[in-house]
């Protein structure tokens, strides 16, 4: 790697931390003093939910704080004229952005990964701690429909991925052919194995003289794959905030031809793989739009635009993603529209600079 490309992104990456561990901080302290009083007595829990707000934290000062980075960074060397120097040494105005675009990049791509890890149930994890509630809370009395099924379940342990009371309606269209009772359920795999099924099938033609009800009991039956748990209490919420990219993925594969409404659950798959690439795009921009030299520009001005530029683009953001959450808008509207319009203009900035 050139030299100057060390310098550059060396001063970036330090800016970025700094602003990054100073709003982690921020954001922690102002939540503690918030709810200190309505913590949790024991000591365990109060370090398990200041690491878990900790890691909510992230989620949302991560994609700002490597926005402000390139500010900063670029305000100082304009201020110890280091960025007319090195335009002067010939190194152009696109490769000079190259080094932070490249590592806010790959601190974006890592935060993706990560929101496809237990780490995007940290906000749900932060209030279960908050209430005094156990991780692993049962569903109760859920209804739900699923492959021309509907399905009842009197509980669900989504940690140890049993059911209990279960009750199955096979139905074609507006007829019932049969009915399925199990006192328990277990999940082996990708389906449901049923303890002590109770199968009822009723007749085709409803007639005196022809075949009655066919009763059958079984001790295991396995029905319902690719059913998950997981699904299952998504379907079961009202919000689809606790899942993680991978949980809302299985709940749009599961429920995509059962009529059930998947806008909440796309608008949390594009916050947690689209939305945060804001960030490196915004930060071209912001680059761009910054002076080379503080002579003719007044930096102070100039950097507290910019400043409140992001803090604008990022509150529209995150008022978009919950509308698009709450159904009023689309979540392709609301999330991934942004997006796509940053990108074209990022690509437009740098094309233009070549």
């Amino acid at each position: 790697m050139r030299l100057y490309a060390r310098y550059i992104g060396f001063a970036y990456f330090k800016a970025f931390l700094i602003v990054f561990l100073s709003l982690l901080l921020f954001y922690l302290g102002i939540d503690l003093l918030t709810n200190l009083k309505d913590l949790p007595k024991s000591a365990n829990l109060q370090l398990l939910y200041v690491g878990m707000t900790a890691l909510t934290a992230i989620s949302y000062v991560l994609p700002i704080s490597l926005v402000f980075g390139i500010i900063i960074a670029q305000i100082n060397m304009v201020r110890q004229n280091e960025l007319v120097s090195l335009y002067a040494l010939g190194i152009s105005k696109n490769s000079f952005i190259l080094p932070p675009f490249f590592i806010s990049i790959i601190i974006t791509l890592c935060l993706i990964a990560l929101n496809f890890t237990p780490f995007a149930y940290a906000q749900n994890y932060q209030r279960l701690i908050f209430k005094g509630l156990n991780f692993a809370q049962n569903t109760n009395d859920t209804f739900v429909k699923f492959d021309k099924k509907f399905i009842y379940i009197k509980e669900l342990n989504s940690l140890n991925q049993t059911m209990q009371d279960v009750v199955i309606f096979d139905i074609n269209q507006t007829e019932l052919n049969g009915v399925t009772f199990a006192k328990s359920a277990k999940f082996l795999g990708d389906e449901w194995s049923l303890s002590e099924a109770n199968v009822t099938i009723l007749p085709k033609i409803l007639k005196v003289g022809e075949a009655g009800l066919e009763i059958s009991n079984k001790t295991e039956l396995n029905t319902l794959k690719n059913f998950t748990p997981k699904s299952i209490v998504s379907a079961n919420s009202s919000e689809k905030t606790s899942l993680n990219a991978l949980d809302a993925l299985d709940f749009i594969s599961t429920f995509k031809d059962e009529g059930t409404s998947l806008n909440t659950a796309k608008s949390t798959l594009y916050s947690l793989v689209f939305a945060p690439l804001f960030a490196p795009l915004l930060l071209l921009i912001i680059y761009y739009h910054l002076p080379v030299s503080g002579r003719f520009f007044n930096l102070a001005i100039s950097s507290f635009i910019c400043v409140l530029a992001t803090l604008i683009f990022w509150g529209i953001s995150f008022v978009l993603a919950k509308f698009s959450s709450s159904g009023v808008i689309f979540a392709e509207i609301g999330i991934l529209l942004p997006v796509i319009l940053l990108f074209i203009y990022a690509f437009y900035l740098f094309k233009r600079h070549c």
